[in-house]
């Protein structure tokens, strides 16, 4: 009797002693480089640890590491929190880090279904389609049964982005197959098959693109409502305000002080680009455009004449130039309180064009400044 305790006791504490070499869970070793590794540590020194880890395809290998190559050694967490923290980094698109953590979960679990999707999207983000393909036909050869009907769902669905379209419908009806009862996944697959001849046929190019261009528009209508009415009658015109400004203030920083610019269109032209219009096609539908251009008086007084007439021939040209079928008026213009103390609006010169004698003409009304000197040379034909 005292034998057959004898062995028990000897066969219990072997158990116990087999069951305390195997971790609870996995360890990840940091090492100095940067880089890490998962598995079980099947030995460990005061020079060395070795680390068993699962290979890709089935299978594990025993890797011998330096502790002076180890910055530190973890505790893992679980293949399944590891997989929700790698999806949190794909769901928010950090996809390089995400690969990182899927590729080394298929790496530990080959067959893991989910871990093969999160590495294909990863993947494909990236615009890496044929290595998303190339992951998902890994694990269609690791798992001729009992496949995973969502990750060959998404296996049909990167056959269609490369041109693959009887396979990826083969996929599809393969993936509905799987389960015949289930028939949400039936019109998965279904909806699926429809989408690949729609894309063979560019019908969902030209939706998404429609899509794009419909987001698009809606945005620049958004930017579009808030625009400045001091400085223009619509955006397009206060950026053409902006735009003579930035002009005059190159010459001389100090002459302009600010820009107004009103333009009128077709009301159909106009409403377009109020919806978020192609803004070129609203520029060339302008008929109507008058610029107030208030620049500071000493400095407007103290150029001479002629560089005046520049200044005003530079506003029309550059206008006339936004929108070709207008004629643009530019009035040159300071402020100045009235007997009341408001601000009141006081011309200083215009620019029109002159149908009759087809040119532009420009009127000043201050006190003249010649540069007579300059004048004396027109006259003789020098500029």
């Amino acid at each position: 009797m005292s034998r057959l305790l004898a062995v028990v006791a000897f066969a219990l504490g072997a158990s116990l002693l087999a069951l305390g070499s195997v971790p609870a869970r996995a360890e990840t070793i940091y090492l100095k480089g940067g880089s890490k590794l998962t598995g079980r540590i099947v030995e460990q020194t005061d020079d060395w640890v070795k680390l068993e880890v699962d290979v890709e395809g089935g299978g594990s290998a025993v890797i011998s590491l330096k502790r002076s190559r180890i910055e530190r050694i973890e505790k893992a967490d679980s293949f399944d929190e590891r997989i929700e923290a790698a999806q949190r980094r794909l769901e928010r698109r950090m996809d390089l880090e995400a690969e990182r953590d899927f590729r080394e979960l298929v790496r530990e679990n080959p067959r893991h279904a989910r871990a093969r999707d999160g590495l294909a999207r990863a993947l494909y983000n990236q615009g890496k389609l044929a290595e998303a393909l190339k992951t998902l036909d890994h694990y269609l050869l690791l798992v001729p049964q009992g496949r995973d009907p969502q990750l060959m769902l998404l296996a049909a669905e990167y056959r269609m982005y490369a041109g693959e379209y009887a396979e990826a419908k083969n996929l599809a009806r393969e993936a509905a197959a799987l389960e015949p009862q289930n028939s949400t996944l039936r019109e998965q697959a279904a909806a699926l098959t429809r989408r690949v001849d729609r894309y063979r046929d560019g019908t969902e190019a030209a939706e998404q693109k429609a899509a794009q261009q419909k987001a698009e528009a809606e945005k620049r209508a958004s930017e579009r409502a808030g625009f400045d009415r001091s400085v223009g009658s619509n955006m397009d015109a206060c950026e053409a305000a902006a735009d003579l400004l930035y002009w005059m203030r190159e010459a001389n920083q100090n002459l302009p002080v600010a820009a107004r610019v009103e333009v009128r269109a077709d009301p159909r032209a106009e409403a377009a680009y109020t919806r978020g219009g192609n803004a070129v096609d609203f520029q060339r539908a302008v008929d109507l455009v008058t610029a107030t251009i208030t620049v500071n008086e000493a400095q407007w007084l103290r150029d001479y004449d002629h560089v005046k007439r520049q200044v005003v021939y530079g506003l029309y040209y550059q206008l006339k130039a936004r929108y070709p079928k207008a004629a643009p008026a530019v009035t040159i213009v300071k402020r100045e309180p009235d007997d009341k103390g408001r601000a009141r609006q006081v011309d200083l010169a215009r620019g029109s064009w002159d149908g009759k004698r087809a040119r532009l003409v420009v009127e000043l009304w201050t006190p003249a400044n010649v540069d007579r000197q300059r004048q004396a040379g027109l006259k003789n034909g020098k500029r």
